[in-house]
């Protein structure tokens, strides 16, 4: 609901379809916004819907600039290897799965000054599950 509420709030928006992701298989949804100046790009990953029974994923990557530099951004969801040989999907459904995430954070307002600027954490926040790199 918050996503929806941020991009009716922020004009403009463009949708396409079509990015790909090494972190998400298929194809995501691609909106643009902001404009000139701070703006958000983000792709959200529905394959796994979209492909039922197939590799797929359910996730979202998104990335906040401010002019050239890019501040932070964010992948998480989850990849589905597809359902596989179905006597080990049945007896492990989970095994199929895995989280998605892989976070960073860059102030580069603050790189001469020595104080840490940058963040980076790929690890992930769900326990139970394999995590996928990115």
């Amino acid at each position: 609901m918050l996503a929806v509420i941020l991009t009716v709030a922020t004009a403009p928006v463009a949708a396409a379809t079509g990015p790909t992701s090494p972190c998400f298989p298929g194809e995501g949804h691609q909106f643009d916004i902001g404009g000139e100046g701070a703006g958000i790009d983000l792709v959200v990953f529905l394959s796994m819907f979209e492909n039922l029974g197939g590799e797929g994923g359910f996730g979202m990557e998104a990335g906040g600039s401010v002019g050239n530099d890019s501040i932070v951004q964010l992948r998480a969801g989850v990849a589905f290897d597809g359902v596989g040989p179905v006597s080990a999907f049945l007896s492990d459904p989970f095994s199929r799965f895995s989280v998605v995430y892989d976070y960073s954070m860059n102030l580069p307002m603050f790189a001469d000054s020595g104080i840490e600027s940058s963040y980076e954490d790929d690890g992930s926040p769900v326990g139970g599950l394999d995590a996928k790199s990115c």
